[in-house]
């Protein structure tokens, strides 16, 4: 799940996103809009993943292609 995405589901504004991150509310913008591809760094990332809970992870920051099931 992208970050945005979850955020807008919490009814969070991106000042209280950053907010729970201890980062600034222009380092969120950039991160979800992906602005010169910013990968949020690892203290971020851990915070962003603990606060969602894991609804967003690392590779969701990444353009992956969807990986195939092994049969």
């Amino acid at each position: 799940m992208k970050l945005a995405e979850w955020r807008r589901k919490q009814a969070m504004t991106q000042a209280e996103l950053a907010t729970a991150l201890g980062c600034s509310q222009s380092y969120v913008s950039q991160i979800e809009r992906a602005v010169g591809a910013i990968v949020p760094g690892a203290a971020v990332m851990l915070a962003i993943f603990e606060l969602t809970q894991g609804a967003v992870q690392p590779n969701d920051f990444y353009s992956l292609p969807p990986q195939q099931q092994a049969a």
